[in-house]
Formats: structure tokens, C-alpha cells, sequence
């Protein structure tokens, strides 16, 4: 079997598994993770909360901080290869773009121009994030309208605008291969900077000009073209190397100048990932969910006061940390005037100036 169809149906899998995941999020509640909580530019959104030790934004957990990390780490290493064969909005932007034969180029003049706007919205996206300390883009994220889907009229309601810029961005995706990862991610404009440092590069010889690499490419690069190959838009996909017809090795996926085959580099690179988030979990590094009251009065595996979530009560609160309720408003310094039943995040409205972020790193 050719290398590009083990990769879109390695696409296929996390793809349908993402979706399970949302729907699961949705109809289950949060002992599934939220699509914030598993997204490399919530760790980055989150990143100077975390660091001033104020704990982490509604809705992120520490696991979320591991896997930006990781991520950075891991993309320093084998360049912007999550995009490629990890992303599912990506795999869903790439299987969209196969069902109308014929696309739209964008020529170089707007192209080259247009690929910077994904910085842009990066800088917008971490700059108002760090102001507002919030994940202020929810409702206009396409990528969280994808993830709420099923949650019925509610999208219409909190990600009205992100549910009108997912419908474009799909539409896009049928006439332009990957035109949301090309133009407008803020994820893929954040690691296509990091790549630019990888050793992971798709090197080039002499060049036979049959022009397959170009067509082929996802993101509209020529990898066989005369001069350096765009690195900080190579995905990983390996697909030109795949289809040049030279018999001399003219296209190649090199690592640290090491020629990787390409099966070995998609199978090899996606099995690295989702191993390395396994032992992460397996070590306790992975929390991206918030366990239930019921596992955490059997099991006794209480939370953190710094990942306690607003959303919480107080009393919940209390049990989450395994402490009795008076001690618990002690330490939080809440008044005992205040009900037991109040979210963490409304002490506020009783008690004017009480800041619940810094009472947790306090």
C-alpha cells in the first residue's frame, strides 16, 4: 500500500476519534476532555497565568501546559509534522479538499502575503488572552464550532460567529487544499515559526521538472523547485518524495541530513507522539479532564487547590481537595456568609475584590 494512503487513513482514525471525543465532551460531560484542553494554543493562551503561578484559565489544566510543551518539543525536533498527520482539523481541511477535483491556485502575489496573516491572528489570539486572562476567542474559533457540533441550538448562541467562520473555512477547503492551515491558523502560524529550527527538512537535487511534487503538495509549496523548500510550510506528509517518478533519488525527508524513508517518518512520527503523551498520562502528567466527585471520594484522588475550576461550588471545591467545608473556607478565605452552593468563580458578588485566581496561588 502506497505511504499517502497509510497516512489519510491514519488522518481517518483521529479524525473520527476527535469527533467521538467532542461528541462525548458534549453529551457526557467533562469527565471527557473539552476541545480547549487538548489544543497545543490553549497551553500558549494559558502560558502567563501558569507562569505567575495564578494557576490555569477556566476550562485548562495542567495536562494542557505538558502538551503545549510537548508539542513545541516535538516540533522542534520533526518540524511542523503535528499539522500533517496529527491535527484532525487539519485531516478534515485535507479529506474535504479531495472530494472536488479541480482547485483554486492562489498566485504567488496574494499567496505569499496571505500565509503571514496566520501570525497575525496568533499575535491577536495570545496578545488578547494574556490582557483578558480568558479564552476570549471561543466564540469566534471555528475550530471550537467544529468541536460543539452537537451541542444543538447552544452553537448558535455561544459560537454563533465561530459556526459562521467554520462554514467558510469548509467551504474554502473544497476549492483550495488546506486553506484554513495555509492562511488562518494560529496553531500552525505558532509551529511553522518552530520549524524553522528543526532538523527535519525536505531536501532536493536536481530537479527532473515533472511538476507531481507541486500538484501533490497539500500546501500548495514545490518542493522541487530551485532553491530552499519553504520549511515552515512543509507539514510532514512526505507525499512529494512519494511521487517523484526520478529514478535517482532527486526528493528526500532528511533528519539532523539523515535521509528517513517515508513510511517509517508518518508511522514513526505519529506513534513518537501519541507514545510519549501515553507515558505522560501513565506518570500523571496528562490531567486534561476534571474527575468526578464520585471517583474522587472512592479513589481519594484529590485535586490541587491550583486546579480547582470556578465553575466548581464551593463545597464541591471542598471535596475536590479533600478538606472539610469550614477548613475550606478558611483557606479560600471566603466568608462563611457566603453559600456553600456558590460557584468559586461568583465569591466576586459577595465579597467585592475577592479574586478567586489569586486566592488559589496564594
Amino acid at each position: 500500500m502506497k505511504v499517502r494512503y497509510i497516512r489519510l487513513t491514519i488522518l481517518g482514525i483521529i479524525l473520527v476519534c476527535s469527533i467521538l471525543l467532542n461528541y462525548l465532551h458534549i453529551t457526557a460531560g467533562t469527565v471527557f476532555p473539552s476541545v480547549h484542553a487538548i489544543c497545543p494554543l490553549g497551553g500558549l493562551e494559558n502560558l502567563q497565568v501558569w507562569l505567575s503561578g495564578h494557576g490555569n484559565l477556566q476550562k485548562l489544566f495542567s495536562g494542557t501546559m505538558t502538551l503545549f510543551f510537548l508539542s513545541v518539543g516535538f516540533t522542534l525536533i520533526f518540524g511542523r509534522t503535528l499539522c500533517g498527520n496529527v491535527c484532525p482539523f487539519g485531516a478534515l481541511m485535507e479529506f474535504l479538499g479531495k472530494i472536488t477535483p479541480h482547485k483554486y491556485s492562489v498566485s504567488a502575489k496574494f499567496d505569499t502575503p496571505l500565509r503571514y496573516l496566520k501570525l497575525v491572528i496568533l499575535l491577536i489570539v495570545i496578545g488578547m488572552a494574556w490582557i483578558t486572562a480568558s479564552i476570549w476567542i471561543s466564540p469566534y474559533d471555528p475550530y471550537v464550532a467544529y468541536a460543539h457540533i452537537w451541542s444543538g441550538a447552544e452553537i448558535i448562541t455561544e459560537n454563533g460567529i465561530g459556526l459562521f467562520i467554520l462554514i467558510v473555512v469548509l467551504i474554502s477547503a473544497l476549492v483550495i487544499n488546506r486553506s484554513f492551515c495555509k492562511y488562518l491558523c494560529p496553531v500552525g502560524g505558532l509551529l511553522s515559526l518552530i520549524s524553522l529550527v528543526s532538523p527535519t527538512r525536505i531536501t532536493h537535487t536536481d530537479c527532473i521538472e515533472c511538476g507531481n511534487c507541486s500538484r501533490s503538495c497539500p500546501m500548495g509549496i514545490n518542493p522541487g523547485r530551485k532553491g530552499s523548500v519553504n520549511v515552515s510550510e512543509c507539514i510532514g506528509c512526505t507525499t512529494c518524495v512519494e511521487v517523484c517518478p526520478s529514478k535517482t533519488r532527486v526528493i528526500s525527508m532528511t533528519l539532523a541530513g539523515k535521509t528517513v524513508k517515508p513510511l517509517l517518518f508518518v508511522v514513526g512520527t505519529v506513534c513518537i507522539f501519541f507514545g510519549v503523551i501515553a507515558l505522560l498520562n501513565t506518570a500523571g502528567l496528562m490531567q486534561v479532564t476534571v474527575p468526578s466527585l464520585e471517583s474522587v471520594q472512592q479513589g481519594g484522588t484529590h485535586l490541587n487547590v491550583i486546579d480547582l475550576k470556578g465553575s466548581m461550588t464551593i463545597e464541591e471545591g471542598a471535596v475536590y481537595v479533600g478538606m472539610n467545608l469550614s477548613d475550606f473556607y478558611t483557606m479560600m478565605e471566603i466568608p462563611q456568609s457566603v453559600p456553600a452552593t456558590a460557584p468559586l468563580n461568583t465569591v466576586q458578588d459577595f465579597v467585592p475584590g475577592y479574586d478567586f485566581h489569586a486566592m488559589k496561588a496564594k
